[in-house]
């Protein structure tokens, strides 16, 4: 099987997934090629060390269209005409693209009627309780999603989710959103034996309840300093460290303020892929309280670092990752009494806390890349199935 792999941007958490797809074609005696479209990202502004690792190994078959511009778009014309190019040089039996509306992939739907025929399958982590909806914007959807022929998506809801947009269910696959688990285990457990270090290099605070998400009104950044704030944590000095940026930093700082918990809370920058292992490791545990989240790979790194988390019922590892009360807490968006209930449980039994925090870095052993590439491969034979690929597309 000739499989051409095409994702905007090959970014930090894209390169394991992509080397475990390598491994396995190798393995299986299949060939695999990879189109990055734009070279810079357009979302990441720090270094991103495991890319650049990647890139450094000058592997065969790997291709950038665009070097110089981020994955926040332009040249298409330019890219388009690539595409192309490569398709009709590669001639593969299958491409896996990132997201159905994407304008590369849009364009390898068209591609194919032109070209040799080849099966298409989209990755997303896309699920039906993202935010409002649109009838007229589902149904466009629907037309769409009927020209790909198969789906790698992050979860059982977002199966779901593709079934509804048309992709029948023994054509989709989990597996999407996945972590390089040992590598990221591998580094806190380092930061336990340099807490110390760590600690001073990044201004944290002994023990805190962490936070990892973007500032932006949808994460309920707000409300995890509110469920913070009436858990009373600070009086049995623990801290609030959240980690990231966006528009509403000003507005949750002057919240900090409001509660009078300067002294408690804790903002740090984004940081870089690497460094985040050792911010995990140290924390009691991890809370994203988003509105709704489409996976929250915060809580795969959270596990692999061997700490439990709270989400909320709407964030996408809930109940597929996050079982509550077994390996962390599912609660309601919003509900800042419920949260910090929550919160004061695990921050005031260590022995609970210690117990879920197992349990879950138990958990995280079945999301590894491996997963991701072992079932994006046995989508890829189930939609080749049969002596000669006839896609949908050609029939509606």
């Amino acid at each position: 099987m000739r499989m051409l792999f095409v994702i905007g941007h090959l970014g930090d958490y894209h390169v394991p997934r992509y080397e475990a797809l390598m491994r396995l074609a190798a393995r299986r005696g299949d060939e695999v090629c990879l189109v990055e479209v734009f070279g810079r990202s357009g979302f990441y502004s720090f270094p991103q060390t495991r890319r650049a690792s990647f890139f450094a190994q000058c592997h065969e078959r790997v291709t950038t269209l665009e070097n110089d511009i981020s994955d926040a778009g332009g040249r298409w014309p330019s890219v388009f005409a690539q595409l192309a190019s490569i398709v009709r040089r590669v001639e593969p039996d299958v491409v896996v693209t990132l997201g159905y509306d994407t304008p590369y992939s849009l364009w390898l739907c068209l591609l194919r009627r032109f070209t040799r025929p080849f099966a298409l399958i989209y990755m997303s982590d896309s699920k039906a309780d993202d935010g409002a909806r649109s009838s007229i914007k589902e149904r466009l959807k629907k037309i769409l999603v009927r020209r790909f022929d198969g789906a790698l998506v992050a979860g059982e809801r977002h199966r779901d989710y593709a079934e509804f947009l048309g992709i029948p269910r023994w054509r989709s696959r989990i597996g999407f959103d996945v972590i390089d688990v040992e590598q990221f285990s591998r580094r806190a457990a380092v930061a336990h034996d340099t807490a110390d270090e760590v600690r001073r290099l990044r201004g944290l605070p002994h023990r805190y309840v962490l936070c990892v998400s973007r500032f932006v009104a949808r994460k309920n950044v707000d409300v995890v300093i509110d469920s913070f704030a009436r858990a009373r944590l600070a009086e049995h000095g623990i801290a609030l460290v959240l980690v990231g940026q966006g528009r509403e930093e000003r507005a949750l700082r002057s919240l900090v303020s409001q509660k009078e918990l300067d002294a408690n809370v804790h903002f740090l920058d984004a940081l870089p892929n690497a460094e985040m292992p050792a911010i995990y490791g140290l924390a009691d545990f991890v809370v994203l309280a988003s509105a709704f989240d489409q996976w929250g790979l915060c809580v795969n790194e959270a596990f692999a670092a061997s700490r439990t988390a709270i989400v909320t019922h709407t964030c996408g590892v809930a109940r597929e990752l996050v079982m509550n009360d077994i390996n962390g807490y599912v609660v309601d968006p919003g509900n800042a009494d419920m949260l910090a209930a929550r919160m004061r449980s695990l921050a005031l039994d260590d022995a609970l806390r210690e117990r879920l925090s197992a349990r879950a870095r138990m958990t995280v052993e079945q999301w590894k890349p491996a997963v991701f590439a072992s079932n994006l491969m046995e989508l890829a034979d189930c939609v080749l199935e049969g002596d000669q690929l006839v896609s949908r597309a050609e029939h509606e």
